[in-house]
């Protein structure tokens, strides 16, 4: 099987494309292994906080980043993505390509485990779960790839066949991504149950009796796990908190032991003795996703896109709005991340924006009606700076605010009333960011470029991590000329951890830690 490294537990960086996220395979044999740890307390419980709501509680609907906590506490993924972005086995124990075009993708399953109502995870209970995954709609579908068939082809493998080159096949089947978490086949058969109960793999098994829908989730431990030693809580609950100063608080007395710090609390919260660990993971951007002009004339003409890119003096508003805990952002990707480079950039030059607004027709500029929301930008702080600066080049930017959750957002996004979106982008390859950008509400109109997939091909087709890197500058370089995403500043993400909580890790190929993982040293737990 092509693709496979040594049986290391991890996939190790040197022989991957930079990230991990880019890998092709990994191989361990961990069934059996405890990994060490005694398991949970006595009655212990973790408590969380998330600024909203999940989107849902069913995996093949759920959102990802910060909010994939409500779906992994309960489903464990194929492959599980630690906090230093290296992919380790999860419910899968060996995967790889089977062939030289990237197109044949398989998994081992490991034994021995069970779902939350006892029945056993084989290869066909693995592809139904994953075939439901496609057909249901979810608003992950778009980044696990051009998936042909999910198929068990033994016992214990399951096999993906994709419909182009896909090399980073096994990053798309971890915690993030949807396809990779695993429902149970009694599930399968009441898909409504999902959204008041749990039936995955995981540590935890929601309960939805003592939950408040918006308010709290309550997660109880799962007696089935196949790594007990790994079950340092009895119990978990996720309490919704937004506002930064109740996060603080909330914080600060031992109601959460873990919660999504902010800037602006991040000082108060190092002197009241909390760790605050960062790692840069939004590129908060403005999607032009009327790319053809449908319902903003203007926005067809690339002249004027481009000078939208040209309005942001990034600094300074990175600095404005977080201080320390934002940059400046000049391209779709991060960074340290795969495919980013140094060399490319939109700058700041108001005069040249309005030149090109004129060679557009546009020399008083336009109107533009824009969507934003309030759950991930608190008090729209970010989405008013963007709309004060559009007008310094003679754009009128009205903003419409989505306040009832990140689902209702995303419905308003696709519902193609709007001509731009504010919101994050996130990724760590230009295989991430493209299956972003060209997909769901980055791009709600269908626009495509001949250029832009033929350099992705190249990519997908490369042979080396060297080749594959280039072609994916490339890319960046042809999504700043086409400017559907103009990025303009990047946040760090901020949190706040208890004093005696261990193992939260985070770095840029992973800054949204899970409390859970396969084994005792990747799994949350007291001191």
């Amino acid at each position: 099987m092509y693709g496979f490294t040594s049986a290391s537990g991890r996939h190790p960086g040197a022989t991957r494309p930079r990230l991990a996220v880019a890998a092709a395979a990994c191989a361990l044999a961990l069934a059996g292994c405890s990994g060490g740890g005694t398991g949970s307390q006595s009655g212990s419980q973790l408590s969380l906080q998330f600024p909203g709501p999940p989107v849902s509680l069913d995996p093949a609907k759920a959102g990802n980043g910060e909010s994939a906590v409500f779906v992994s506490l309960a489903y464990d993924p194929l492959i599980y993505l630690d906090g230093k972005g290296e992919l380790v086995p999860d419910l899968a124990v060996k995967w790889g390509f089977t062939d030289h075009a990237n197109k044949v993708f398989e998994l081992t399953l490991r034994p021995g485990v069970k779902f939350s109502d006892g029945s056993v995870l084989d290869a066909k209970a693995a592809a139904a779960s994953m075939n439901y995954f496609l057909g249901a709609g979810g608003g992950l579908v778009g980044k696990v790839g051009p998936v042909a068939k999910v198929e068990a082809v033994a016992p214990a493998k399951v096999r993906i066949t994709y419909k182009k080159p896909t090399p980073e096949a096994a990053s798309t089947l971890t915690q993030y991504n949807g396809m990779g978490n695993l429902i149970g086949p009694k599930a399968l058969a009441d898909p409504q149950s999902l959204l008041t109960s749990s039936d995955g793999t995981g540590q935890f098994v929601y309960d939805g009796t003592t939950s408040v829908a918006g308010n709290r989730y309550v997660y109880k431990k799962n007696p089935h796990y196949f790594q007990p030693a790994a079950q340092h809580f009895d119990s978990t609950i996720v309490r919704v908190i937004n506002n930064p100063n109740a996060v603080l608080s909330a914080t600060q007395t031992g109601q959460v032991q873990f919660a999504a710090g902010s800037s602006t609390t991040a000082a108060a919260a190092k002197r009241s003795g909390l760790t605050v660990d960062t790692a840069p993971f939004f590129n908060w951007s403005l999607n032009l996703v009327d790319r053809q002009g449908a319902i903003a004339p203007a926005l067809a003409d690339p002249r004027v896109r481009q000078a939208i890119g040209l309005a942001f003096d990034r600094p300074a508003i990175a600095k404005a709005l977080a201080g320390a805990y934002a940059s400046g952002s000049n391209q779709v990707l991060l960074p340290g991340t795969d495919g980013y480079d140094k060399g490319i950039g939109y700058g700041h030059d108001v005069a040249k924006a309005k030149a090109l607004l004129a060679q557009a027709g546009y020399p008083n500029g336009f109107k533009l009606k824009v969507l934003t929301e309030s759950v991930l930008d608190v008090n729209n702080t970010y989405s008013q700076a963007i709309a004060s600066t559009l007008k310094d080049i003679g754009i009128d930017a009205t903003l419409q605010v989505q306040t009832t959750g990140i689902a209702q957002f995303t419905a308003d996004a696709l519902s193609k009333k709007y001509a731009a979106v504010i919101f994050p982008t996130a990724g760590t390859t230009m295989s991430d960011l493209d299956s972003q950008i060209t997909t769901g509400l980055f791009n709600p109109f269908g626009s495509s470029d001949a250029r832009l997939d033929s350099i992705l091909q190249q990519a997908a087709t490369a042979t080396d991590a060297r080749t594959r890197t280039a072609q994916y500058q490339k890319a960046s370089q042809r999504l700043q000329d086409l400017a559907w995403t103009v990025p303009i500043f990047a946040t760090q993400n901020v949190y706040y951890t208890a004093a005696g909580l261990q193992n939260v890790q985070l770095s840029v190929l992973n800054p949204n830690p899970m409390p859970v993982g396969p084994t005792a040293d990747l799994s949350w737990r007291l001191k």
